[in-house]
């Protein structure tokens, strides 16, 4: 009841066009929401809704912090239509820094079937990624590069190279930041 409570209140925040009661709305869902709020967050981002609400959820995801929150997100992306939705949560994996190794296959296809700017943030997801990969699954996927190396256009040909270099070198776990 409380999460129901949790996404009318956001909800009538969005329709109410104060940024204040959205932020006071979306501040509280993510200190207290779980990934059961993925699926209505991207389903707010199909309404007619401010610039800055969208920006908010948006940061919200890249904010996002728990492991259990990747597979619904993933689940998530997957069915999105809206290519311009697409692009913005794709980014957002690689930015909250989340493990994603057992979606590579996922991110890969999306290099090789979407469009150049979705590809490139697919790629930069892997570029970041760590984890075990399957050694079944990685000799798969290169073998799957290798054959759409030369259809793809330049641009994206290039992405494919790169990752030819890349998955047998994903780390197992994430590199320490040095400051």
């Amino acid at each position: 009841m409380e999460k129901i409570d949790k996404l009318s209140r956001l909800k009538s925040a969005i329709k109410s066009g104060s940024p204040e009661l959205t932020d006071h709305a979306l501040e509280e869902i993510k200190t207290k929401g779980d990934d059961t709020y993925i699926a209505p967050l991207i389903a707010f981002l199909h309404q007619p809704i401010s610039k800055e609400a969208k920006e908010n959820i948006y940061q919200l995801f890249i904010e996002l912090k728990h492991e259990n929150s990747v597979d619904q997100l993933i689940n998530e992306m997957e069915n999105e239509t809206d290519l311009d939705i697409l692009v913005r949560l794709v980014a957002t994996c690689w930015q909250n820094g989340l493990n994603y190794s057992k979606h590579l296959p996922y991110f890969v296809q999306l290099i090789m079937d979407q469009e150049f700017q979705i590809a490139f943030e697919a790629f930069t997801v892997i570029e970041n990624m760590y984890g075990k990969i399957d050694y079944d699954v990685e000799a798969t996927l290169l073998a799957e590069i290798e054959k759409s190396l030369p259809m793809a256009e330049d641009r994206k040909q290039y992405l494919l190279k790169g990752l030819l270099e890349i998955i047998p070198n994903i780390p197992l776990d994430q590199d320490p930041v040095d400051f």
